[in-house]
């Protein structure tokens, strides 16, 4: 080991260390969040799965695409819709595409433009995902949260999200 591996951290007059951040009611806040969302994914994704229906990314796009008008949507908005890069919606949509439940269209106006739009099979298959993800949902959220409680956090979330964009 080197000699700062082994050495001890500075600190300051009071005994803190100075090199480490202080935690934050902030901080504390985005690490709930993080990782209560990495649980509540991973058991829709587990779910999914054990009734044998595509993974989480499927349902979060048919989702997206089908609660706008036209069900179909620019793939650029989509992309940001879903915290994705472009380049992973698009391997995302062919898949999509490949199993019969979107479409990619062109815009007739302008030619760098795509849409991703949903077909009534994905429709189809959108009905048959949401009694799963509403049940998991339902589970992790119903035994902690009452429906008032979690309308307040949606609130909450939705602020702070505008903040984030600098909308708020």
């Amino acid at each position: 080991m080197t000699e700062q591996a082994t050495a001890p951290s500075p600190r300051s007059a009071d005994g803190t260390n100075r090199r480490a951040p202080r935690r934050t009611p902030h901080g504390d806040a985005w690490g709930a969040l993080t990782r209560t969302h990495a649980e509540i994914s991973g058991r829709l994704q587990e779910a999914l799965a054990a009734a044998d229906l595509p993974p989480l990314p499927w349902y979060e796009v048919l989702a997206a695409v089908a609660e706008v008008p036209e069900q179909r949507m620019k793939m650029g908005e989509l992309a940001e819709a879903l915290v994705i890069t472009r380049g992973g919606l698009t391997k995302l949509i062919d898949r999509l595409i490949k199993a019969g439940l979107m479409e990619r269209a062109l815009c007739a106006t302008d030619r760098r433009v795509s849409y991703a739009t949903l077909l009534p099979a994905g429709a189809e298959m959108l009905a048959e995902m949401r009694p799963v993800i509403a049940a998991e949902l339902d589970a992790a959220f119903a035994a902690k949260l009452s429906a008032r409680e979690a309308r307040e956090l949606s609130g909450v979330l939705d602020r702070v999200q505008a903040s984030a964009c600098g909308n708020g």
